[in-house]
């Protein structure tokens, strides 16, 4: 299959919503700027984007998009499991600020359902490798260590491990090990929307849900997004759901297959119309390349500093207003 680059489908979209889209009604939108005027959008509904992520990242060229501040919620939320807005700015990102509620987190928004949303396993030989390789987001404590991984095996089989012995793992921690069990399964996915907590939620998530397959032996993603901001939002995630779909790819074994972003509703602010026709009509340069340090090998352990985008060409800066 022949992939178009992140520019040529991000500009036919943009310019699509431009030409085509439809325009809010201003009195009934719910988001509006900081000088507090409603922010109503042009979107169109149900647009897709798919990448080869193995080859290229999706990045733009036609405007910088920041490198750390992407990877770092991506750590806050995926591996960190943190809903706190601290801990994100403790890492020096801010995007989560106008979001922070009085008890300084987002709720039970995001990181806050990888974390609580449990799916019990039974705790088989594959579970114990990886528990004691340190592959989880929990860790052997020292009588773990002291017992031993062999020992541990052994006393599984001895006293029947399919009757007795099951454990609770977090959405993350499923999500590695199913890969690792049962890499075929249609079933590998992560959501974040959870209909009991949604009122509780600070943003209920427009990026809501993740679904992995091993197709073809590469490792492949799909990423559903129910509303996407296509001037600030779409640029920053295509680009960070590559980054995490090549680092789970990485401590898994997995070659880097297709990334899919399926987006229910493709907006663009009307503050943005003016600029976002300037964007889309510069010049695009060739994709960069990413560095992924080699030598990790779990998930839980890599740093933002294992992360190096080169080559990366761009248009510069384009100054949007955020609407809340």
């Amino acid at each position: 299959m022949n992939y178009q680059t992140a520019d040529q489908q991000y500009n036919t979209i943009v310019g699509a919503i431009i030409s085509n889209g439809v325009m809010d009604n201003p009195d009934t939108v719910r988001t509006v700027y900081v000088d507090g005027e409603k922010a109503p959008t042009k979107a169109l509904i149900n647009v897709q984007m798919k990448f080869d992520n193995g080859s290229q990242i999706p990045l733009l060229t036609t405007k910088r998009v920041p490198l750390k501040d992407p990877i770092k919620e991506l750590f806050w939320i995926w591996q960190m499991m943190s809903n706190k807005v601290f801990d994100l700015q403790q890492m020096g990102c801010k995007v989560w600020d106008e979001w922070e509620l009085e008890d300084g987190t987002i709720g039970k928004a995001y990181a806050y359902q990888l974390r609580n949303k449990l799916q019990s396993i039974t705790i088989d030989e594959v579970f114990l490798d990886m528990f004691f390789d340190g592959k989880f987001s929990f860790k052997p404590s020292q009588d773990d260590l002291d017992y031993g991984k062999e020992a541990m095996k052994q006393k599984l089989l001895i006293d029947g491990i399919n009757e007795q012995y099951y454990i609770e793992l977090n959405q993350v921690d499923w999500l590695l090990y199913t890969l690792k069990k049962n890499p075929h399964s249609r079933r590998i996915k992560t959501t974040l929307w959870c209909v009991e907590d949604l009122q509780d939620m600070a943003l209920q998530p427009c990026v809501y849900e993740t679904h992995w397959q091993v197709f073809d032996g590469k490792l492949c993603l799909t990423v559903n997004v129910r509303s996407n901001d296509m001037m600030l939002g779409n640029p920053y995630n295509i680009y960070q759901y590559a980054i995490l779909q090549r680092l789970i790819a990485q401590v898994s074994g997995y070659e880097v297959g297709e990334l899919c972003f399926n987006i229910d509703n493709a907006h663009i602010y009307d503050r943005h119309l003016e600029l976002a026709v300037e964007q889309i009509q510069g010049e695009v340069h060739e994709a960069p390349t990413v560095w992924i340090n080699p030598d990790v090998k779990s998930f839980y352990d890599f740093t933002v500093d294992d992360i190096k985008v080169e080559n990366y060409n761009h248009n510069g800066s384009f100054r949007y207003e955020i609407a809340i």
